[in-house]
């Protein structure tokens, strides 16, 4: 878990909030957090990222697995996985522009969105796209196999206007390892469960999952007229036909990530969390490893 939070991390820099004062002081109970992405691997040697965010430089250099070898630049990076092109979700790629032995992987209407921007142009040499639906090898020895899904669509802000197909727009990663058949989904991103998503969830053996808003009107308390969860594109957690209700009926593990740093589940000693621990489901950390 290279980063958990939301767009802005913990502390966000323009936040006067409680939760980022907190961070801010030092308090153990809400410790400072980046934005959100996990790097996958078959075999602790060669490895995926799932988001590129715009902590990704720092995430890189915490974290062993992805050192390049001494005196060289061969880093063991094999794909970069972009499911939406939201900026919190992809400005990390703009920082491995100068080295392109890696490959990404988006939907064709990520990627085309993105390579309009002139920055992005560089990485045009790498990119490359999936289809929904259809599995691809994320690492060169097929070892761990990729299919991206659509969920609820979602066009960021500073992309609104374009005529394209919204299916393509905001998608989740299942990740499967082939010789076991074991299967982890991401979905960083998620505005609804519809039956689709259940059951691409619930056939996980382990799924992180859109945890960006506690409540529908979070934001609100802090900023008054601020849009709600839902006009935001993302599920709340509580209240009926939120998340939680929803994902502790699944088997397996379940991990909130990208919570955005009003969330009160950051706070590891409110009764938030508390009730998120009881429904059977994990808070995201940063650095933490699993095994699936």
């Amino acid at each position: 878990m290279l980063g958990s939070c939301a767009g802005g991390g913990l502390p966000q820099w323009n936040c006067g909030g409680p939760q980022s004062l907190r961070a801010r002081a030092g308090d153990p109970a809400l410790p400072p957090r980046e934005q959100a992405g996990l790097a996958v691997s078959a075999d602790g040697l060669r490895w995926s990222l799932l988001g590129a965010s715009p902590d990704l430089r720092q995430q890189l250099a915490g974290f062993p697995g992805l050192h390049p070898r001494p005196g060289t630049r061969a880093v063991p990076l094999d794909t970069v996985v972009l499911t939406c092109a939201e900026l919190d979700h992809v400005l990390g790629i703009l920082l491995l522009r100068e080295a392109l032995s890696f490959r990404i992987l988006s939907t064709a209407w990520v990627r085309d969105a993105l390579l309009e921007g002139a920055p992005f142009r560089l990485l045009e040499p790498a990119w490359g796209v999936a289809a929904l639906d259809r599995p691809l090898p994320l690492d060169p020895a097929g070892r761990l196999e990729l299919r991206l899904f659509p969920v609820a669509p979602k066009v960021p802000g500073f992309l609104r206007g374009r005529v394209a197909s919204p299916r393509e727009t905001t998608v989740g990663a299942r990740i499967t390892e082939s010789a076991t058949g074991r299967r982890l989904v991401f979905a960083p991103s998620l505005g609804a469960l519809d039956s689709g998503v259940l059951a691409e969830l619930a056939a996980a053996d382990c799924r992180f999952v859109d945890g960006t808003f506690f409540t529908e009107g979070e934001l609100r308390a802090l900023r008054p007229g601020a849009p709600d969860a839902v006009a935001m594109g993302h599920l709340p957690i509580a209240g009926p036909g939120g998340s939680l209700e929803q994902l502790a009926k699944l088997p397996g593990r379940t991990f909130y990530l990208h919570m955005n740093n009003t969330n009160p589940i950051l706070d590891s000693a409110s009764r938030q969390r508390a009730a998120v621990e009881r429904a059977g489901i994990e808070v995201a950390e940063d650095g933490a490893e699993f095994e699936v």
